[in-house]
């Protein structure tokens, strides 16, 4: 009984909650996020990531989201292009599902040291039937969006 009661608090102990907060410096706490600039023209884009990586952030809490004056790190960024390509083409030629990929350049610059921890290009993509709807099509973009935001926080907390 007593050899489980040890495996019990071993294994409770191990299988905590992962956090990447252990890999950060002990100075960076805050973070800030600048409204994406767009050049796609889609209705409310820039927003609709802005508030999506906000949200990340904030969901995460290993780092606090603050005004761009009080933090360590900035992310800005800009949403490229929004493309529709073919992903599935059935027999006869005829495209049976689309996909929409979005493409968003971020950087991300610890404050203090002016330095960009990166500066990259994310692009996802979400698929969307070939006889869909407009509603169809936003979902695929939110889709896109969503993977986008996931790949900004990990690369985030992953940079150090």
């Amino acid at each position: 009984m007593k050899k489980v009661a040890l495996l019990l608090i071993i294994v409770l102990n191990s299988c905590g909650i992962y956090s990447f907060k252990g890999s950060l410096p002990p100075d960076v706490k805050t973070i800030a996020v600048t409204v994406f600039n767009d050049r796609t023209s889609y209705p409310n884009i820039r927003e609709i990531l802005t508030n999506s990586v906000v949200n990340s952030f904030v969901f995460d809490g290993t780092l606090r989201v603050v005004d761009e004056s009080k933090a360590d790190l900035v992310i800005s960024g800009t949403i490229l292009s929004i493309r529709q390509t073919a992903a599935n083409v059935a027999q006869g030629e005829v495209v049976s599902e689309y996909k929409i990929t979005v493409s968003v350049k971020v950087k991300c610059e610890n404050v203090k040291t002016s330095k960009a921890l990166f500066d990259k290009t994310f692009s996802n993509f979400g698929l969307m039937e070939a006889t869909g709807s407009p509603d169809a099509y936003n979902a695929a973009i939110l889709t896109a969006l969503e993977q986008i935001t996931n790949d900004i926080l990990n690369a985030t907390l992953a940079a150090w």
